[in-house]
């Protein structure tokens, strides 16, 4: 798939979360209720409703409960991912829209400083990551954990919402998502699935370099005086490592120098729940010519 065709892709998703669709949706009978559909499949209590809202580019399925303002999403990509790249993609075009679209709905209208502390979640012998966020639904206190993680080269994402009160109504639809969610490996698994399958989101990493080489100054960029602030987006191992170096903003003539310098860059490695984890964030370079 082209680049230019999955930017347009994530777009629509974006869109997507923000639109309303048709949903279809099944209550669960006494024995509970079981989805199956597409290579992703999970069960639910007994008393609670699945909607869903799935579209040519996602499975979106939610799970609500009466009485209670308790609900869990799952959201999953049908595009499979078969590079770090078009992971980071995703990434930027879907994670980050589906994290707001979560906090707003908890009445945080900021970017990601204001999303709480990130947190994890033990998904299987993975752990899924994200943020435990703070707020109010209806005018009572409530909490949101929202959570991202590649399964099988599918982009996952889980959504826990509930008022502070309702814990023990949803906690356990909330588990039994987490015990059984399954989504089933592509035809042709892709070689690089590794590479890509324990990276984690970690904003601006400027303040988390041990080293950070500065950029020459290309040439035909001073010929041209040409200046101006490049943004690379990076992926770090778990040992704190630069492995690749993408520059997605700034002077074209400007990007090669500011992605070499990037990937001479040393970071400290990244902690979750105590385990190192590779983690996909963005470095700027300044490139300012004296008079």
């Amino acid at each position: 798939m082209s680049m230019t065709r999955s930017t347009t892709l994530f777009k629509l998703l974006a869109s997507a979360l923000v639109l309303c669709a048709s949903a279809s949706a099944q209550d669960a009978g006494a024995g509970g209720g079981r989805f199956e559909k597409d290579g992703l499949s999970f069960s639910y209590p007994a008393g609670w409703t699945l909607t869903d809202r799935s579209t040519q580019l996602a499975q979106d399925l939610s799970l609500s409960t009466t009485g209670s303002l308790a609900v869990v999403r799952i959201l999953v990509q049908r595009e499979v991912i078969e590079s770090p790249a078009q992971f980071s993609q995703m990434r930027s075009g879907v994670s980050t829209p589906f994290f707001e679209s979560q906090a707003r709905r908890l009445g945080i209208d900021k970017g990601p400083s204001q999303w709480g502390e990130p947190a994890c979640v033990k998904f299987g012998e993975r752990l899924a990551t994200g943020y435990r966020m703070k707020g109010t639904l209806n005018g009572k206190p409530a909490t949101a954990e929202v959570y991202g993680i590649v399964l099988n080269q599918r982009l996952v994402h889980l959504a826990y919402v509930r008022a502070d009160g309702d814990e023990a109504a949803g906690g356990p639809a909330w588990k039994s998502v987490l015990d059984t969610l399954k989504v089933e490996p592509p035809a042709n698994p892709s070689p690089a699935a590794d590479q890509f399958t324990r990276i984690v989101s970690g904003g601006v990493l400027n303040g988390k370099a041990l080293k950070k080489p500065a950029p020459d100054y290309p040439v035909g960029a001073k010929a041209t005086r040409a200046q101006g602030t490049v943004v690379v987006q990076l992926t770090v191992d778990e040992k704190g490592n630069v492995i690749s170096a993408t520059a997605i903003s700034g002077p074209s003539l400007l990007r090669p120098a500011a992605e070499e310098a990037a990937r001479k860059a040393k970071f400290s490695p990244t902690l979750l729940c105590g385990r190192p984890v590779k983690v996909t964030g963005v470095v700027t370079y300044n490139f300012v010519l004296l008079p």
